[in-house]
């Protein structure tokens, strides 16, 4: 009979097609219908492997986190105090140099020349001044036993008075003589190092004129960093307390220089709104360099007992953020959870879980409630229960 109505169907083209497709469906069913079935199969999915940590207590910083640029401790331009020729040069480009190093060599004998010349002046003064000193106070002898005028002791008081005030002015020439001959020499003001040759050998240099060079101190060094100025209040409260750490380190690094605050602007910038300020760092292995970016990482204090765990546990969905709970049968279930901030690689959590909880870190795309796992690598926090 099935057969009977197939044909009957091809043999009646204007039948409706809507025929075909029932019997399509039956042949279809009575198939299926024929084939064999497997008792008792289950689709049943394999653990999912994931990595865990597990909340914990612990201490973490107050901080606030900037950029900032390094800059030098002090920074001289050094310039010649006397007009000469340069002599000699006697460090290199880059050279580190101790404060009172020699630097630079100025002609020194057109000013030893003028300082023996008035040293000789002054010698002569000095015999005419004690001569016309020995005929003073004879002359006030012969005015007490009025042997000579008042008007002709008084006039040569006056001439060795005269002579005392010159030899002092000469006195003077001598020191400043003496000082310019010391200017010849030019050393550095400062621990530091040198930055490039400006003159040369044989150039004239003029007094307080151009640059010769640049001494830069780097150790110790400054940080500059500026911070939104709501926070000005909450400096000021924890820099009575004591001293404030700021680390800083250069990106693409991970080595980290510790140093102090040392310094807040008596001002605050009203073009942005934020407030300068500068920590000082010893800078013993002269990682940090003036001019350079760096990373700032500002402790205002340190808060005991937080909960936290690694940041990239967090995940963040329509609600708010929430995280996946490893259950003791390998199971996971999805708890919402409140983050206060963030320190480094850690989060602070202010409520949802508990300490101890085992949460997952790596492998949350393939996760859903009640779904198998397991643990391939577990970073275990020290736990510090209060």
């Amino acid at each position: 009979m099935f057969l009977h109505v197939i044909s009957n169907f091809y043999s009646k083209p204007a039948e409706k097609t809507g025929l075909f497709c029932i019997l399509f469906l039956l042949a279809s069913v009575l198939f299926l219908s024929g084939c064999p079935k497997k008792s008792g199969a289950k689709n049943v999915l394999p653990p999912i492997p994931v990595m865990v940590a597990v909340a914990a207590y612990q201490d973490m910083p107050l901080q606030i986190n900037t950029f900032g640029n390094v800059e030098a401790y002090s920074e001289v331009q050094v310039k010649a105090m006397i007009t000469g020729p340069i002599s000699k040069i006697h460090f290199k480009p880059g050279q580190h140099v101790k404060k009172g190093d020699v630097l630079v060599s100025i002609d020194p004998r057109p000013f030893e020349a003028a300082l023996r010349q008035i040293q000789a002046n002054m010698t002569k003064d000095e015999y005419l001044g004690n001569d016309m000193i020995r005929q003073a106070e004879l002359k006030e002898k012969l005015f007490k036993s009025s042997v000579t005028a008042e008007d002709e002791m008084r006039k040569i008081k006056a001439q060795a008075n005269a002579l005392r005030a010159a030899i002092e002015a000469l006195r003077a020439n001598v020191d400043k003589a003496k000082l310019d001959l010391e200017y010849c020499t030019i050393k550095s003001p400062v621990d530091g190092c040198t930055g490039d040759i400006l003159i040369y050998e044989g150039t004239i240099v003029k007094a307080n004129d151009a640059n010769i060079l640049k001494v830069v101190q780097i150790k110790p060094i400054y940080v500059s960093f500026s911070v939104p100025q709501f926070y000005l209040p909450i400096i000021q409260k924890y820099m009575k307390t004591g001293k404030l750490l700021v680390e800083a380190s250069v990106p693409g690094t991970e080595v980290v220089e510790r140093g102090e605050l040392s310094f807040v602007d008596n001002n605050i910038n009203i073009s942005n709104g934020t407030i300068r300020l500068k920590a000082t760092f010893d800078n013993s292995e002269e990682r940090l360099w003036p001019g350079q970016y760096v990373n700032v990482f500002f402790t205002l204090t340190v808060e005991k007992k937080c909960l936290v765990m690694p940041s990239h546990a967090v995940q963040s969905g329509q609600d708010g953020n929430y995280v996946f709970v490893v259950k003791p049968d390998k199971t996971v279930a999805v708890k919402p959870v409140q983050v206060e901030r963030s320190v480094g690689k850690l989060s602070i959590l202010k409520s949802g879980i508990n300490a101890g909880d085992t949460v997952v870190t790596d492998g949350h795309l393939r996760l859903s409630p009640g779904a198998k796992v397991t643990i391939k690598d577990e970073s275990v926090l020290k736990l510090n229960h209060p």
